[in-house]
């Protein structure tokens, strides 16, 4: 088998071991409770690392199953199969299964014969697993990122598991493979990382379940303790199922989440009330699930009704009949050559663009700060060297660099062209730009004339004054949006990508009363972010925002 090319073990291996109210309250959710035949179940756990999941689960089983008046132990052959690949982690989760059967009244001997039987030293994506089959399929799967595999084990990973695609992280296929082992009406419930919901990497997965299973359960954990070890996994708790589509329950825990109110949120999902409000959580009961592939968003069961509501009623923030676009910037493939900073490099004025870069909206306002693309691109295509003697000198200087980039070994004579072209249609425009990471929404108008780098995104609007669009993307309003359709970054920090972005829905500008346009555009050129949220509100009729 193929190595794996990181030398600390947790990152190796994913390790993020599992709180044990966590586990009970999964293993609630999940159904694997007194009120069922335990020993008529079959589970697997596809990582068992120590027994953090393995532990909980037989003491439930061997719990109910020792109570009875003569209880065949061997006949629990079948029960639980795990996976480790880690040798140590084997001997570890077995002592743990054998100390829990034992306790249980199971005889020593056969308690060993199923501890060896019950976890397997193995890579359970890599590992046939013929017809079994699993009522259960619960754990925290590896959180892996693709650069600390060795590219022959990603490259098996990726073959076993088609949905790991892109820069799928490993646990994706940990899901894909679980699901496929479910029986009818059999359950996975996991704890990991939840961006798989929201990245373009899960989209397959996404239509994987969307296409065959239920989301039962997603209980958003960010705040909350859930883990041994202080990490950044943005978890969530998700229960799957083999049926169709039912009612959801949706919850968002906050950091007071603990033993109590986990227990707590496991008696109310087993009751009928629609919502439930504490300091530790807040939860209800949705109809249904998305039935699409597309970002599945996160946020407070009132946020996600709320983006429902709106996705029915208005159209999206870029909308052809208002002449309303976004895009990216540019992207060079070497920005030291193609983007200069004054004084600009020696070629054909022509071939000097303006362009704005985040140093230039720092303050919220534009600030030019003298930045240049050495522009390669003419409006019919890619410039011809010959008709441009000082350009082609100064491409040549950088040869070696320009050259070695992939779009240059795809492109040919044409070797100094950038990755993206130039649109020169967005030059006759002012344009609204945002840049990728921020905390908070951060419009700003920048003039005609003025070429975006490709770390922000820019907008134009044929029907929107672009003030009073300023004033929209300012506001609280959009900004939830944002937030529910991105993947957060560590600190909280906000994704203003384009596909972020076609998320958002917005009210059409003709249908606004000019009172609230010119509100808009006012707290825009003023940077008044309450005011913009409070005329926001009135434009898409609502009082105050959701719970977040």
């Amino acid at each position: 088998m193929a190595t794996r090319s990181a030398t600390d073990p947790s990152q190796i291996h994913g390790e993020v071991f599992t709180r044990r109210w966590v586990v009970d309250l999964m293993l609630d959710l999940a159904g694997y409770t007194d009120k069922v035949d335990l020993s008529q179940l079959v589970v697997v756990e596809p990582s068992v690392g120590s027994g953090a999941f393995l532990g909980p689960l037989v003491e439930r089983l061997a719990g109910q199953f020792g109570q009875r008046p003569e209880p065949n132990w061997s006949s629990l052959s079948t029960a639980v199969r795990g996976f480790e690949l880690q040798e140590q982690h084997v001997e570890t989760s077995r002592q743990v299964v054998l100390t829990e059967l034992t306790a249980a009244g199971c005889p020593n001997e056969i308690a060993r014969r199923l501890a060896e039987m019950w976890v397997r030293h193995g890579d359970f994506l890599l590992t046939d697993h013929g017809d079994l089959k699993a009522d259960l399929v619960i754990g925290n799967p590896p959180y892996i990122r693709i650069e600390n595999l060795d590219p022959r084990l990603l490259a098996a990973y990726r073959s076993a598991a088609p949905t790991m695609g892109g820069r799928a992280d490993i646990f994706v296929g940990f899901y894909e493979h679980g699901l496929d082992m479910l029986k009818p009406g059999g359950r996975l419930a996991f704890i990991c990382a939840d961006r798989w919901m929201r990245n373009s990497y899960g989209k397959a997965l996404r239509r994987k379940v969307v296409d065959r299973f239920s989301v039962d359960d997603v209980i958003v954990m960010h705040d909350a303790d859930a883990f041994e070890a202080d990490v950044s996994a943005y978890p969530a708790i998700t229960v799957l199922s083999n049926r169709g589509q039912g009612e959801v329950i949706s919850a968002v825990a906050t950091a007071s989440f603990d033993g109590a109110a986990a227990g707590e949120l496991a008696s109310w999902r087993r009751g009928k009330d629609v919502r439930l409000t504490t300091p530790a959580v807040r939860a209800a009961r949705m109809p249904s699930w998305y039935e699409t592939e597309g970002v599945w968003p996160d946020g407070s069961p009132e946020t996600l009704a709320w983006l429902e509501r709106i996705q029915e009623t208005l159209p999206p923030l870029e909308c052809a009949e208002d002449g309303t676009k976004l895009g990216i910037g540019i992207a060079t493939g070497n920005d030291k050559v193609y983007v200069r900073k004054a004084p600009p490099p020696d070629v054909e004025p022509d071939r000097l663009l303006p362009m704005v870069t985040s140093a230039d909206i720092k303050s919220g306002t534009f600030q030019w700060t003298g930045h240049h693309l050495v522009n390669p691109w003419t409006p019919t295509g890619p410039v011809e060297l010959g008709d441009f003697p000082k350009l082609a000198g100064y491409y040549e200087d950088s040869m070696e660099a320009l050259k070695s980039r992939s779009v240059a070994k795809r492109s040919g004579p044409r070797w100094y062209r950038t990755i993206d072209r130039v649109n020169d249609g967005l030059l006759d425009r002012d344009l609204l730009v945002m840049e990728d990471m921020k905390a908070t929404a951060h419009p700003v108008r920048v003039p005609a004339g003025y070429y975006p780098h490709h770390n922000l995104y820019w907008i134009v609007s044929d029907a929107w004054d672009l003030d009073a669009l300023g004033g929209l993307l300012l506001s609280e309003v959009v900004e939830r949006q944002v937030a529910a359709y991105c993947v957060k970054m560590r600190g909280g920090t906000l994704r203003f990508q384009a596909t972020v972005l076609r998320q958002v829905r917005a009210p059409r500008p003709h249908d606004l009363d000019q009172q609230i346009l010119d509100g808009l555009a006012e707290a825009f050129r003023t940077r008044d972010r309450a005011a913009a949220t409070a005329w926001a509100l009135q434009a898409f009729g609502m009082d105050a925002l959701p719970p977040g």
